[in-house]
């Protein structure tokens, strides 16, 4: 990151060591190094399914291990079923 104006260094510092925290509180409150966590975090994911009618974005099956580190952090699980949104409808040409 290249950053030329003070005010935009300051803001990325401060974002950069507000991550920090972030994942120190982790650490923990869990009992887990962050490559511990960040490794089990990756493995909760999105996929894009697509009907006829619909886009489905739905979240994967997470483990126990996830389930138990997202209590920890009290952090809620997303729902399984993110989004839902109709495509158009193809018009005929006339």
């Amino acid at each position: 990151m290249y950053h030329r104006l003070s005010r935009r260094i300051e803001a990325h510092v401060k974002i950069c060591v507000m991550a920090l925290l972030i994942e120190r509180v982790a650490e923990l409150t869990c009992g887990q190094s962050w490559s511990q966590l960040r490794h089990l975090l990756a493995d909760l994911q999105v996929t894009e399914f697509h009907t006829p009618s619909h886009l489905f974005l739905k979240r994967n099956e997470a483990s126990l291990q996830l389930r138990n580190v997202l209590k920890k952090l009290e952090i809620p699980l997303p729902d399984s079923v993110l989004d839902i949104t109709p495509l158009p409808e193809d018009t005929p040409e006339t």
